[in-house]
């Protein structure tokens, strides 16, 4: 692989890289990757990042800044963040478990999963499928309660707390209620709309598929296989002191999310070390699970395409696939992209969330993808 060399102009930060358990220092996989990280620094509204990147079966993991400004607290391989929708590709990866082991197929029924009278879930006869709620195109509402009109001319400073204040004693027993309430009003599958509670109620048909506790589920299928030992949704005291504190692009201190034992759609908070053997697992794609999650489902764009809760800029021109997802809490930001035919793969996260902080780190992303091509 040809490495552009920046040694000439990089400003470098001497930074110990953890690679395999072999200590590697100032490499030019090092070097372009301390550049990328120092410059998205530079933007005001970010304090600190973690990154890792999977190259030539080699992982580098990177921890830059300050959780909080003027504290000098770097954050470390103890760090905790909140991951967001990210969850939500775990979710899609026991789905497709799910499929490899026969439990359902994606063009299912999902009430063949979930009891009681739920006439409401269907259009001129047509259900919402598996496929539907893994593509966001099951409409149901963006989340439950359902309360829509909080979205009208928010003040983001505020509406994280008005989101947690309606969710904190949510039950199980709320959300089936309001799921009988759901109006279809077209063809599963035919429009896009983002939905936290349909990731939520395939959580809810994962549990019945497996006659066991969301998280628990997640454990035994995901997490303990690859030795993701501080992933976790429910945090322990203990715990809970590494959780890095998030805040808004204005340096104001934000909440976590309501904490539940079955959140599929976005409740996971993980470390960068444990994310990086999540990164490797979706690099394999001799697994038929993760081939399953990764599969181009929609079939509707030229050069785009979704996956089990995944995104997929497709095959084209000599270029291989590129599959990415991101997660964004009410203080935190994170992005995952995954090049599976390279065996490349980059997670980076902040303590930061705001309107261009995606954006930024997508950028940054590209960025290092680019210069080690």
């Amino acid at each position: 692989m040809k490495i552009k060399q920046l040694f000439y102009f990089a400003c470098i930060t001497s930074i110990f890289i953890n690679c395999k358990n072999n200590t590697i220092k100032n490499d030019p996989i090092t070097n372009i990757i301390n550049i990328q990280l120092d410059s998205l620094l530079l933007n005001l509204e970010i304090n600190a990042v973690s990154a890792g990147i999977i190259i030539d079966g080699k992982t580098y993991t990177f921890h830059k800044g300050e959780l909080t400004k003027g504290q000098e607290n770097t954050p470390n391989k103890e760090t905790l963040y909140e991951i967001a929708s990210i969850t939500k590709t775990f979710t899609g990866t026991l789905l497709a478990k799910a499929i490899v082991e026969n439990k359902v197929q994606l063009e299912d029924d999902i009430r063949t999963f979930i009891s009681g009278d739920f006439s409401n879930l269907e259009y001129q006869n047509t259900p919402i499928t598996y496929k539907n709620l893994a593509t966001h195109r099951g409409r149901i509402p963006h989340m439950f309660p359902n309360k829509p009109e909080i979205f009208e001319n928010p003040n983001h400073d505020t509406l994280p707390f008005i989101i947690n204040d309606l969710q904190k004693d949510y039950t199980k027993e709320a959300f089936f209620k309001d799921l009988t309430l759901v109006h279809v009003d077209t063809i599963p599958g035919s429009k896009f709309g983002y939905s936290n509670a349909g990731a939520n109620l395939l959580g809810y048909c994962i549990e019945n598929m497996y006659n066991q506790k969301f998280e628990d589920v997640l454990k035994e299928q995901i997490l303990n296989p690859l030795q993701m030992n501080n992933t976790k949704i429910v945090l322990s005291k203990k715990d809970k002191e590494y959780l890095a504190q998030g805040y808004n692009e204005k340096h104001l201190k934000m909440p976590f999310g309501a904490e539940k034992d079955m959140n599929a759609a976005g409740g996971l908070k993980s470390t960068l070390g444990d994310m990086m053997k999540y990164v490797a697992y979706h690099l394999n794609e001799n697994n038929p699970i993760i081939k399953t999650s990764h599969q181009e489902i929609l079939g509707l764009w030229d050069n785009f395409d979704n996956g089990l809760f995944w995104q997929i800029f497709t095959a084209k021109e000599n270029k291989p696939r590129k599959i990415f997802q991101n997660g964004g809490a009410f203080g935190t930001s994170s992005w995952l992209t995954l090049i599976p035919e390279k065996k490349i793969g980059v997670f980076i996260v902040t303590n930061t969330a705001g309107p261009t902080v995606h954006t930024k780190l997508n950028k940054t992303v590209e960025r290092i993808l680019q210069k080690l091509k």
